[in-house]
């Protein structure tokens, strides 16, 4: 069996390169690069997509926006997204707007969310102080994907797969043990066929990045949600192609 050939021809087969969870800054306070410069960097790494996934919760908004106002807040937390966009307008490379939730009444979860745009932001505010549970049945729409990011991590509790669309089982931010073959193993357990990977980025010089490999680039956040739920698309980590 010759390896490289079938690398060569699964690389033709899905050549559009996603990045499915990163980080700009001033709207992920944790990251370190700003939205523009972060859709420059994955241009010059050759993605042909980015999805911003920066966190919402409503302490992260109160404390770092400092203000209890919902239009403000919002509105503040979208400036990245529409300045990545505009830059991946320029630079032509697509920009996809996600976040990444958490419920924080409940735990210190994290979940990703796809399949969005700025009214769903908006919408989404109104359940951050409620569970899972009850944005997956009252404020999620149809059209969305959610997975629960880097479940295996410290600090993390294990919800219902019932709740979940996915699972991201590839986490590859250097700073945390994502425990990847755990996630891996605990999707495969329940039977999970959404499982994604990211590269969690949050600053400049990441070594570790990683993509989902589509056959056709996803027009939009909502595109970008059906091609995850169809499962035709591979994971990319380094020189390794794994299926999902």
């Amino acid at each position: 069996m010759d390896i490289q050939n079938i690398k060569k021809q699964l690389s033709a087969a899905y050549p559009y390169r996603v990045e499915l969870h990163a980080h700009s800054k001033p709207a992920s306070s944790c990251s370190q690069v700003p939205a523009v410069k972060l859709v420059e960097n994955f241009k010059a790494a050759g993605y042909d997509a980015v999805t911003l996934t920066n966190h919402f919760s409503h302490r992260v908004l109160i404390t770092y926006y400092k203000t209890e106002d919902k239009r403000t807040a919002c509105e503040m937390y979208l400036e990245d997204y529409r300045k990545a966009k505009e830059a991946g307008e320029r630079l032509g490379i697509q920009v996809y707007l996600g976040a990444e939730l958490r419920f924080e009444p409940e735990n210190n979860n994290d979940y990703l969310l796809f399949g969005i745009d700025e009214e769903m932001i908006y919408r989404a505010y109104d359940y951050m102080d409620t569970d899972l549970e009850t944005f997956v049945t009252k404020g999620k729409s149809d059209r969305s994907v959610l997975v629960q990011a880097h479940p295996f991590r410290d600090n993390m509790a294990r919800m219902e797969p019932r709740l979940l669309d996915g699972l991201e089982v590839f986490n590859m931010h250097p700073g945390h043990n994502s425990r990847v073959v755990l996630a891996e193993q605990f999707a495969g357990g329940y039977q999970l066929k959404l499982k994604t990977i990211g590269t969690d980025y949050h600053y400049e010089g990441h070594e570790n990045l990683c993509a989902a490999r589509f056959p056709a680039l996803p027009a939009d956040s909502f595109a970008l949600a059906q091609a995850l739920k169809s499962g035709d698309y591979l994971m990319e980590i380094g020189e390794n192609l794994i299926l999902p």
